[in-house]
C-alpha cells in the first residue's frame, strides 16, 4: 500500500489546482492561474485580473477605445483594449489593468501577513514574464512550476532552449523569456516544468 505521495504527485497536483483558478481569470486576453505553497500546504492563490474594486475590461467604459475605431461609443465589447488599439500578444501592456497571475499571491500573502520565504509558485503558464520573474526573486521564492509543452521531457530545462508553453509567442517584446529564465538562475530559483499531459492524466 502505498503511504506517501511523491514529490512529482504533489506537483501535478497543485498544478490542477493553478488550472482551476486560472477559470476565475475574466481577462480577455489570456487566462492564468497561479497556486503558491510551502510544505505542500498552500500559502495563497492567484489569477491575473484588475486589482481590488477594479471593474474588469467587460464591465467598464475604457477611455483608450476613444483612440480605436470603431469602438467609440464606450459599448462593451468582448476584446482585450490592447487589441482595440492595435497591439499584437504581449505589447502595449501600458495599457492593461490586470495584475500578473504570478505576482497575485505575492500580493496577497503580503497582505494577510504570510511570508513568501522559500515558497514554490505554480503557474499554468509557461515562463513567468521578466517582470514577474524580479518580483518573484525579490519575495524569496525558490521553485517555480510552470507549464512545458507536450513531448517536453519534465523538469529539464536548458538555458539556449527556454520551455514555452504552447501556443506562447518567445519574440513578444514585453515577456522575454529567456532573460527571465537567466535571472531565476543567477538568483537560484530553480525552475521545474509539468507538461499539460501530464496535469490531464495525472
Amino acid at each position: 500500500m502505498k503511504e506517501h505521495r511523491t514529490q512529482r504527485e504533489w506537483d501535478i497536483q497543485f498544478m490542477k489546482e493553478a488550472k482551476l483558478w486560472m477559470g476565475m481569470s475574466k481577462c480577455l486576453s489570456r487566462k492564468i492561474g497561479t497556486v503558491l505553497v510551502r510544505g505542500n500546504q498552500v500559502v495563497a492563490t492567484g489569477y491575473n485580473g484588475p486589482p481590488s474594486g477594479v471593474p474588469h475590461c467587460d464591465y467598464r467604459e475604457i477611455d483608450v477605445a476613444k483612440r480605436c475605431a470603431p469602438y467609440t461609443d464606450h459599448s462593451i465589447e468582448d476584446k482585450c483594449p490592447r487589441q482595440r488599439l492595435g497591439f499584437p500578444s504581449g505589447e502595449g501592456m501600458e495599457h492593461c489593468v490586470a495584475v500578473h497571475a504570478e505576482v497575485n499571491p505575492i500580493m496577497q500573502a503580503a497582505r494577510e501577513g504570510r511570508s513568501t520565504l522559500g515558497t514554490t509558485l505554480y503557474c499554468y503558464c509557461g515562463t513567468p514574464c521578466v517582470n514577474c520573474m524580479k518580483e518573484i526573486i525579490q519575495a524569496g521564492i525558490k521553485r517555480i512550476v510552470c507549464l512545458g509543452k507536450s513531448g517536453e521531457i519534465p523538469y529539464i530545462r536548458t538555458m539556449d532552449k527556454p520551455l514555452i508553453k504552447d501556443g506562447d509567442n518567445a519574440s513578444k517584446k514585453d515577456y522575454n523569456f529567456p532573460l527571465s529564465e537567466q535571472l531565476a538562475k543567477e538568483a537560484g530559483v530553480q525552475l521545474d516544468v509539468i507538461t499539460e499531459d501530464e496535469v490531464k492524466n495525472g
